[in-house]
């Protein structure tokens, strides 16, 4: 993810807020959050050098895959759930959001662009599964299940009952304010449900 997302995220989180990390990775963003915002935080994550590392940095990060639920968490526990760069690896999308949407009040959303220009000269020209800077892997190693650009992202939030209250785009220049679809790399937007959508 673009530098820029991080420091996007962090402006969106008040001070002394709760944070749930998704997909917490090594813990640094975590981290940061902790030190610069005082947040009272926890992460989840799956690979176990990176809970290691995550607990070497003092923070409270269990492991576990975020696709069997959150079960461990009340509703509401949460001020604020992030999903940063994890959001294209998840098999149902939709009843993942729902469920932090459960244990937090707001869900931060971050994902890469498929639709960024770069991706589409290398298909057009290459007839290949593209390879960029935000998409650094071969199709047959990424993490990636679904492929989709900032467009489709709001499509989803429409279908799904979410609202994007706040949206950022970047590519390598930094921040992009005309045509994101077209040219930034990696997106993030901070949700709400729409009203009566969360009922069960």
């Amino acid at each position: 993810m673009h530098p820029g997302i991080y420091a996007t995220v962090a402006n969106w989180i008040p001070e002394k807020s709760r944070v749930l990390d998704l997909g917490t990775g090594d813990g640094a963003f975590l981290e940061q959050l902790v030190k610069t915002r005082h947040v009272s935080g926890e992460g989840v994550e799956l690979d176990a050098s990176s809970v290691a590392k995550c607990v070497q940095r003092g923070l409270v990060v269990h492991q576990g895959n975020i696709a069997d639920g959150l079960d461990q968490y009340g509703d509401g526990a949460f001020d604020y759930v992030l999903l940063l760069g994890t959001f294209q690896e998840l098999v149902a999308p939709s009843e993942i959001i729902r469920e932090a949407f459960r244990v937090g009040r707001q869900v931060v959303v971050a994902h890469s662009n498929f639709a960024h220009i770069r991706v589409r000269l290398q298909i057009l020209t290459s007839g290949r599964t593209p390879i960029t800077r935000s998409l650094p892997t071969p199709w047959y190693r990424t993490r990636n299940l679904h492929f989709l650009s900032v467009l489709d992202f709001q499509d989803f939030c429409r279908e799904s009952g979410f609202r994007q209250q706040a949206s950022a785009y970047f590519n390598a220049r930094g921040q992009v304010r005309f045509l994101p679809n077209l040219r930034a790399e990696d997106a993030v937007s901070l949700l709400q449900p729409e009203a009566g959508s969360m009922a069960r």
